[in-house]
This record gives structure tokens, sequence and C-alpha cells, in this order.
């Protein structure tokens, strides 16, 4: 009988795994989402993996060989314990694979703050200072809210000069 079990992947390698392992008559998945980043400065999309190094794979070890995927390129190896694999539940991935592109998944992945999120200035005139997230300003700047003087004051900054603060 088909099971789903997870496979740890070499870096950036779960394409040539998935390839690969097509190849050999095995079904695979990894669900992508679009990521929104900023990278050097700009803001940039990018569709990537939900879970980077990590690929579903839907075998029956009984008539394919553990051995088989083991080898397999862009494989490390199978999630379990010891010699025996985890069996994922397969409504995990029907699931993740209804809802793979979801506004949800795409705002859990984004790299971006949100509108309210606080961040730190870490270069310019501001460096040191903590503001409030408003919204973006084209792609290469951000309208942030900052408290100077006992007022508040919205300036357009650069999205490299500033870094989310983690909620705690």
């Amino acid at each position: 009988m088909k099971y789903w079990y997870l496979a740890y992947c070499r870096p950036k390698e779960e394409e040539r795994a998935k390839l690969h392992l097509r190849n050999q008559g095995v079904d695979s998945y990894y669900p992508l989402v679009l990521a929104r980043k900023i990278v050097r400065g700009k803001i940039t999309e990018k569709i990537e993996p939900m879970f980077p190094r990590y690929l579903f794979v839907h075998l029956d070890i009984n008539e394919f060989s553990p051995l088989k995927v083991h080898s397999t390129r862009g494989i490390h190896h199978i999630v379990g314990h010891g010699s025996s694999w985890d069996k994922v539940p397969p409504e995990l991935i029907y699931q993740l694979m209804r809802n793979e592109d979801s506004d949800e998944l795409r705002d859990e992945v984004c790299k971006l703050p949100k509108p309210g999120q606080k961040v730190i200035i870490e270069e310019g005139p501001f460096a040191g200072l903590q503001a409030i997230y408003q919204e973006p300003d084209g792609n290469q700047r951000a309208f942030l809210l900052l408290s100077m003087l006992h007022q508040d004051v919205c300036a357009s900054i650069e999205n490299k000069s500033f870094s989310c603060l983690n909620a705690s």
C-alpha cells in the first residue's frame, strides 16, 4: 500500500529530487508559495518552496526499494526513526495541495513588514530608532511612523535601512 513520507533534500535540490523520483515512477510533492521579500532594498516576489529542503514522497516501500529513494539525486534522507520511516497523514498533503497558493500562506512566508508592525531603523540619520511600518512607498522605500519630540512624524525610508522587530 502507498503512503506519504517526508524526504529531507540537499540544499536547493527539491526540484532535482522530484525530477529523479518521477523518472523512477515515484510521485512526489512540495508546496510552493509566492513570497515577497526585500532584496537589495527592492521589494521582489519569488516563487519558493513553503518548506525548504523538504519533499513529500508517495510510494509503497514493499514495491519500491528504500535504498533507491536514499540514493536518488537530491535526497539526503527520509525522515524517520532508525530504519523505519514516519508516515505523513494523507489529509495533510491534500490540504496543502488545496491551499497551496492561498493568501493566508502567502502572508505567512512573506518577509515584508505588515502595517502596524514595529521596525528598527539601522542606517541613516534615524539609526537606532524604533518606528511603526505604515505602507510601501514604491519598490525601494516605505513610510514609517516615528515618534520624535512627543510628536508622530511619517517619513519615507529606504527598505534596506530598517528591519522588522520580532514580536515577543
